[in-house]
């Protein structure tokens, strides 16, 4: 399970206590977050293959930026993942001409803007735009902030590659070349990766789409559901 920007694994450990219950659960703190603070996480696609080739094989789950890195060695290491999910999580972050449905560049620029200026509270900024339009959103944004604060700020080099490479990296085109079975879950009030970009990135892969209840991190507050799709699915 690989999470996304500017959080670490512990995001999963509620959801995680649930499919352990059928699943033998890998949580990994990417480079530069968590545990693995003091790593290097690269900007760029490709070295990210081999920075992965550790990992064992197995089911790859992604969320958000996790999801894109999943994808990623889904796309280049195949024997690796044997089926892929994407939550919340799309081929193309960035809108672009082919993808209108991506993040405006503008929003982007935004937040490598204010990172340079205050890391805390650019985490904080993500945070509430994770949670605007869901249920209980004031009480759904402090359970994010208990639970990221939780651990140390990722480290600043991490974050700013982070959004370096959820600008630059383009998967759509290869989604046509996918050999195992994916799923593509989406948050149904989710501001930062539309639901409809993952149905379509479904269609292309030829891999299962559900609207699930929620925004950006649906597992946090309808894990049981998600739990129910995954386990049909697996």
């Amino acid at each position: 399970m690989l999470h996304g920007w500017g959080m670490h694994a512990g995001i999963f450990k509620s959801w995680a206590t649930d499919l352990s219950n059928d699943f033998t659960l890998n949580l990994i703190d990417l480079p530069g977050h968590g545990q693995n603070r003091d790593r290097l996480l690269s900007d760029n696609a490709e070295d990210l293959v081999n920075d992965c080739r550790e990992i064992p094989s197995g089911v790859w789950l992604g969320w958000s930026m996790g999801g894109l890195i999943a994808l990623n060695q889904a796309i280049h290491k195949p024997e690796q993942v044997n089926a892929l999910i994407m939550v919340c999580a799309t081929p193309c972050f960035q809108a672009k001409p082919h993808w209108p449905q991506g993040m405006p560049i503008k929003t982007v620029r935004a937040f490598q803007d204010s990172l340079q200026q205050d890391v805390m509270a650019t985490i904080d900024r993500f945070l509430a735009l994770e949670v605007i339009g869901v249920h209980n959103e004031r009480q759904h944004f402090k359970q994010l902030q208990d639970i990221v604060f939780s651990q140390p700020l990722p480290h600043k080099t991490a974050l700013m590659n982070g959004l370096k490479l959820l600008q630059h990296t383009d998967l759509s085109a290869a989604l046509k070349n996918l050999t195992m079975p994916s799923l593509w879950l989406s948050g149904r009030r989710d501001r930062i990766v539309h639901p409809h970009a993952m149905q379509q990135a479904a269609e292309i892969s030829g891999g299962q789409f559900h609207l699930c209840r929620g925004g950006h991190a649906p597992f946090l507050q309808h894990a049981d559901a998600m739990s129910g799709i995954i386990r049909d699915f697996l």
